[in-house]
């Protein structure tokens, strides 16, 4: 047992402080401020980890959690800190990773609602007994917590899992909980997806019983069954377009689209700005462009556009807003990033190219993609920050000059954050 004073927030659930022998101690769920005795579960050479028994002194950004149940659920990592403190971490830990790098200037991180602001719920399931348990993992395990109370999805989600969580504990539909890994809702009003996930293929009556949840959940607009054998089961229900910035999408349930949507504008209007700012005669090209959503709302300001994404699912959207829109000139390619270099459409002048990569970041194979086509911009639109530095130091070593860093708070109650960055080479 040892009594620590924590320090600081880390890119992760841990708190940091110092041992009397002057090591690191990470430990969750600790606040900056609080004076803590916390007992060691891990002795490394250069750190130790260790967990809180009990608060001396409690900082004062510490609070009762709003949602009743963290920390059992994995699902947010925060919620025993206030929301401004949330956020000055974040800027802490951000600063402190991108300093290296030598932005013109790290922006002030944008804050965003902190309740009800999920459209997409990812549900796994255990069984227990005679009890279906449906809703996220604990921290650091694959034990199920049930998700009622959630305080970050949207109440539409909730209103699903509700009917769902009745649905999945009725005896009667035991096979399905069984042969179901994970149910994903989304709902971006007023269209509201349901998926199933199975781990094999469905009984006549798991589809019965599929049928059966769509006819008496009346707010879907499409529910599918899928195992690894492929796609068992479409339900449609004709609803409304979903509306996002003054246009008609279509997001399927397993396309990217951001999780929050107010965030998912401030990036937009961000980046639109960032655009206009600078002259475009060339191409554009936005890789990994999910739905396209950026890609359209960009397009005018170039004279050939392209927009490259491997999820089918994504590429599909994209193509279906696209016949809405008699005058674009958005040319849309379905394959992996690595695989655009050397064709057609990366050669001549690359005025822009945008970049939202997955977590992990840009592979080698684009980076070295990148050196050969050396576009006048680059956007960079990241959800890790550690991945953003390493490729960040990668786009400076060909000439680049970081700019700007733009932050947003997208998951308050969470460590995560999203930062959207610009660089430049020059004319």
């Amino acid at each position: 047992m040892q009594t620590v004073s924590i320090e600081k927030m880390t890119y992760g659930i841990d708190s940091l402080a110092h041992a009397d022998d002057g090591k690191v101690v990470f430990l969750p769920y600790g606040a900056p401020g609080d004076k803590v005795n916390a007992n060691i579960i891990e002795d490394k050479a250069d750190y130790l980890r260790g967990e809180i028994v009990d608060i001396i002194e409690q900082s004062p950004d510490r609070r009762t959690s709003p949602c009743p149940n963290f920390p059992e659920c994995g699902g947010c990592h925060w919620l025993h800190m206030k929301t401004e403190a949330q956020r000055r971490e974040k800027e802490e830990v951000l600063d402190f990773i991108l300093k290296p790098l030598s932005p013109g200037r790290i922006y002030p991180m944008e804050p965003l609602p902190d309740r009800g602001y999920r459209n997409k719920m990812e549900l796994k399931l255990a069984i227990d007994g005679d009890k279906v348990i449906l809703g996220n993992y604990k921290y650091r395990s694959h034990d199920v917590v049930q998700l009622r109370g959630c305080i970050v999805q949207c109440p539409a989600n909730l209103a699903v899992y509700e009917q769902l969580d009745a649905h999945m504990n009725n005896p009667q539909q035991r096979a399905l909980a069984e042969n179901t890994k994970c149910i994903v809702v989304r709902t971006l009003d007023p269209q509201q997806h349901c998926a199933f996930y199975l781990n094999s293929p469905p009984t006549p009556d798991m589809l019965a019983s599929m049928q059966a949840f769509f006819d008496q959940t009346e707010t879907l607009s499409r529910l599918e069954a899928h195992s690894d054998m492929g796609n068992h089961l479409t339900l449609v229900r004709e609803k409304g377009m979903f509306n996002f910035m003054k246009r008609n999408w279509r997001i399927s349930v397993n396309s990217f689209f951001q999780n929050n949507l107010e965030g998912a504008e401030a990036i937009l209007h961000t980046l639109i700005s960032l655009y206009q700012a600078y002259q475009h005669k060339g191409k554009f090209i936005d890789l990994y462009c999910g739905c396209g959503t950026q890609t359209f709302l960009l397009e005018s300001m170039f004279e050939d556009v392209y927009g490259v994404e491997s999820n089918i699912s994504s590429y599909q959207d994209a193509l279906a807003f696209q016949k809405t829109r008699s005058n674009s000139k958005a040319r849309f390619i379905c394959r992996k990033a690595e695989t655009i270099f050397n064709t057609p459409m990366t050669k001549g002048v690359i005025a822009a190219l945008h970049l939202n990569p997955p977590r992990t970041g840009i592979s080698q194979r684009v980076m070295r993609g990148l050196s050969g086509i050396k576009p006048r911009i680059i956007s960079y639109l990241s959800c890790n920050p550690m991945t953003f530095r390493r490729d960040a130091k990668f786009i400076k070593q060909m000439g680049y000059k970081l700019e700007n860093v733009y932050s947003f708070d997208l998951f308050p109650g969470t460590f995560h954050m999203e930062t959207l960055s610009l660089f430049s080479r020059g004319q």
